[in-house]
């Protein structure tokens, strides 16, 4: 049994982030390319780069998350997370911003989204966030590793969860 889970919309700071870096790149390449006095191949390389920058972002935006019978799946456009349920130790509700304190050590902030590698500056581990949003987030503690994702029913991705992690065990 495969219960689907969406990360849900983008709220606003997402928006607004996207929408200043993107204009702040534009005029930057704008005015590298207006005064590049014949040193052209370097606007070319400085655009190529930030395209690159720009794929690689749209590519690890997350899509869904999948509760099956024996793993947990966290999907994004061209890279699945796998989290067996067995070594699934903890799972709670982040109430208001589940990423305050959260700071990307690799990984992008706000621009479509929130994901990579995060350090918590109160209690300093390290997370893997998949989050479209800073709210309605679920924090999973593994044994080995701790990830934050946002969804639109954390309450139910986490009992959905624990039941899922209860009935694998007991097929074990």
């Amino acid at each position: 049994m495969n219960v689907k889970f969406k990360y849900g919309g983008f709220d606003g700071r997402v928006w607004w982030i996207s929408a200043v870096c993107v204009l702040l790149t534009g005029g930057a390449l704008a005015a590298l390319w207006m005064t590049a006095g014949g040193a052209y191949y370097l606007a070319a390389w400085v655009s190529m780069a930030c395209a690159v920058i720009v794929a690689l972002c749209l590519l690890s935006v997350p899509r869904r998350i999948i509760v099956g019978n024996h793993e947990l799946e966290l999907r994004c456009l061209v890279e699945t997370t796998y989290i067996p349920l067995s070594s699934i130790a903890d799972v709670e509700v982040l109430e208001g911003d589940g990423l305050r304190r959260k700071v990307p050590l690799v990984g992008i902030y706000g621009f479509w989204g929130y994901y990579g590698r995060y350090i918590d500056l109160k209690t300093g581990r390290l997370h893997r966030v998949y989050a479209t949003r800073r709210t309605k987030c679920v924090a999973i503690h593994t044994s080995k590793r701790r990830y934050v994702v946002s969804c639109n029913a954390p309450e139910m991705l986490r009992s959905m969860i624990l039941s899922a992690k209860a009935r694998d065990s007991k097929e074990a």
